[in-house]
């Protein structure tokens, strides 16, 4: 498959863009000392805080300060066809006062100091029902501010974006119509309300609030496949009007560049490409930076032949317009639902002697790609290497994947038998029985329809997931949390006529209860992204160190067999493993997974590690298990760390910890 040469490399539109000065600009540094302001911290993706309160002696007295329902909890109790997705509801901080939004969408203000609740909206997003994909998630809002109105800004499980007084936690009543934007409509075909909805908090950039939308993976969820999934088109609304200002088509229409690369006019019904997970912004270059998913059908691109841009890709775009600057796409012709997960970190590094402003995006299938943010240039040589074929006749796989020659993964890559989990003779031999079972082979080989299907590694959920990085901009460390959870990828043949085949996934485990691979099963990487190199890897938690199977073992810590949440402090780094939940049926409306969380979880603890060397330093252990992404601020003269827990058949509440 020939790939045209504009598509090979990077390509910078002639848009004029004044690329300011080599240090970060405010925009773009850590928060301000004490706030909070944006999911991840800042624009720039960073989780990171700024200042010397949190201190390595001062976190080994840590305590929870004080504990919060967030509103809506009874609503399920009243209706269980409502029940949320575990909590993932990041609060923002603003002058000590949070602002959080529950899993069913209903904000509120909440004082820093004591955790009292100052006041709530209800957009009764829940309504019509179940939200689409894992039913209710709401990972929190975004805040703008222009002279003395300050705004909230939410999206809801039923696709609106609505805006806020923050002092009021009234709708803005001249923005939009009402206070809220149907997002629904503006786009190129009807969209089904129940297939749609916004997760991740908006990003505002440039004065344009850019909302994310999830789209429902009918195939993963037991439903029949759609013949068009929602587009995933990104748009911009004016901050003060709640106007449309642009959007960017994913697929390029007809005349847009890119086009080509979607054969047999496969643009015209391709569906998927949004754009779930929250964008970085750099105000001072103009750029806005998208993390594209993956087209439908997730696993199988045999009706959609041709590279499918912009499925799988990094596109920044120019905040006010919208117009693209550059792309990178990370995935050609995605078979693996390897979309990108999370906003890519903007980074001032300094690279054999060259200041570089760059965007460093991580990956599911645990690459990190550096680029130059202003005019998207690899900063380190990404190679085009053959990839194997699809056994699929109809299956039209790319024969090459950009693979980056630094930094080095920060994951296992492909299913290989000598990565067994061997820390006993027994347990390696049953994990072989397990491994053969399933078609093998390295990263990119693609789904099957025979035996068990395809062993991936990572899997669908990574590698790197939509928790992120972690940077600091003062000594440009990333630090990279990771698990290796591999999942089986099986084709089956479709009767609906819609697609020849659709995929189904599901989690591999290994032998007794533990995972099928080599530990650490979870852990954080940390990486001088001025060299590329390298400095430790450590296990995120202490996983199943007391399994029975690994009695008489002396082992410490092996990292929990799932993702953990991280935030950053200039000495310290906090890592919560998150909570465990399964799978207990389907919504009535056949659109989401409807989950129960477990109520003692395995490692309710919260850890605090020495960013400089990844000792473990002090533990705490929490009311719950951490489920949503952690942050921090000063209130009241003290500092504090915030920790969603629960949802999912249990309280979604806020945890308060005391670290200074």
């Amino acid at each position: 498959m020939g790939r045209p040469k504009f598509f090979n490399r990077t390509v910078v539109a002639s848009l004029g863009l004044l690329l300011g000065s080599s240090s970060l600009p405010a925009a773009l540094a850590a928060a301000t000392v004490g706030d909070w302001p944006e999911y991840m911290s800042d624009k720039a993706a960073s989780n990171y805080e700024a200042g010397d309160k949190v201190t390595l002696k001062s976190v080994k007295s840590m305590k929870v300060a004080w504990r919060v329902d967030l509103p809506g909890n009874d609503i399920p109790e009243e209706n269980p066809e409502l029940r949320t997705w575990v909590n993932e509801s990041t609060p923002i901080a603003i002058g000590g006062i949070l602002y959080a939004a529950s899993p069913l969408n209903i904000v509120s203000a909440i004082d820093g100091a004591s955790g009292k609740t100052l006041w709530t909206y209800d957009p009764k997003a829940y309504v019509d029902g179940t939200a689409p994909n894992l039913g209710f998630i709401s990972r929190g809002v975004g805040y703008w501010k222009k002279g003395e109105q300050e705004r909230l800004f939410v999206g809801t499980g039923d696709a609106y974006l609505i805006a806020l007084d923050a002092k009021t936690g009234k709708p803005v009543d001249s923005w939009g119509d009402h206070g809220r934007v149907d997002l629904t409509k503006g786009l190129r075909r009807p969209v089904d309300r129940s297939l749609v909805a916004s997760t991740s908090a908006p990003l505002i950039c440039n004065g344009q609030v850019i909302p994310t939308m999830a789209v429902l993976d009918s195939f993963a969820v037991g439903r029949p496949p759609l013949k068009y999934h929602p587009p995933g088109d990104v748009r911009g609304f004016d901050a003060e009007t709640g106007k449309q200002s642009w959007i960017f088509h994913a697929p390029p229409q007809a005349g847009e560049p890119g086009n080509e690369t979607w054969e047999n006019q496969s643009w015209k019904t391709a569906g998927g490409m949004n754009m779930w997970s929250r964008p970085s912004c750099d105000e001072e270059l103009g750029l806005v930076y998208l993390p594209i998913s993956t087209p439908d059908n997730d696993f199988f691109g045999g009706w959609r032949k041709g590279d499918g841009l912009y499925g799988d890709s990094l596109v920044a775009v120019n905040a006010k317009t919208g117009e693209r600057a550059w792309h990178f796409q990370i995935v050609h012709h995605g078979l693996w639902d390897y979309d990108l997960p999370t906003a890519p970190n903007l980074m001032d590094l300094t690279v054999k002697g060259k200041k570089i402003k760059a965007a460093v995006q991580i990956t599911k299938q645990g690459f990190i790609y550096a680029f130059d943010r202003s005019n998207g240039q690899p900063i380190w040589p990404i190679e085009e290497r053959p990839v194997p074929p699809s056994p699929i006749a109809s299956e039209h796989a790319a024969p090459t994947q950009p693979f980056p020659t630094w930094p080095l993964p920060f994951v296992q890559q492909g299913a290989n038998e000598d990565d067994l989990i061997d820390l006993t003779p027994e347990l390696k031999e049953q994990a072989k029985k397990i491994f053969a079972r399933y078609n093998t082979g390295p990263l990119f080989t693609p789904p099957t329809a025979d035996k068990s299907g395809t062993l991936q590694v990572p899997g669908v959920l990574g590698g790197a997931s939509w928790v992120g990085a972690a940077h600091n901009p003062n000594t440009n460390v990333l630090y990279v949390p990771s698990f290796t959870i591999p999942f089986g990828i099986k084709l089956k043949k479709e009767t609906s006529g819609v697609y020849e085949y659709t995929g189904t996934w599901s989690g591999v485990g290994g032998p007794q209860g533990l995972p099928l691979f080599k530990p650490p099963f979870s852990a954080v990487t940390a990486y001088d992204m001025d060299t590329g190199k390298q400095l430790w890897r450590i296990p995120a938690g202490r996983g199943p160190v007391d399994s029975p199977a690994l009695h008489g073992l002396k082992v410490d810590r092996l990292g929990v067999p799932r993702q953990s949440h991280i935030l950053l402090t200039d000495k310290v780094l906090f890592i919560a493993p998150e909570g465990t939940n399964s799978v207990i049926g389907l919504s009535s409306r056949g659109n989401a997974l409807i989950t129960q969380a477990t109520l003692n979880e395995p490692e309710p603890f919260l850890y605090a590690h020495d960013a400089k060397t990844g000792a473990l330093v002090s533990e705490l252990k929490l009311p719950g298990a951490a489920m949503g992404q952690l942050m921090t601020y000063r209130s009241g003269g003290k500092q504090f760390l915030v920790v969603p827990i629960g949802g999912a058949g249990l309280p979604s509440q806020l945890v308060a910890v005391s670290i200074d």
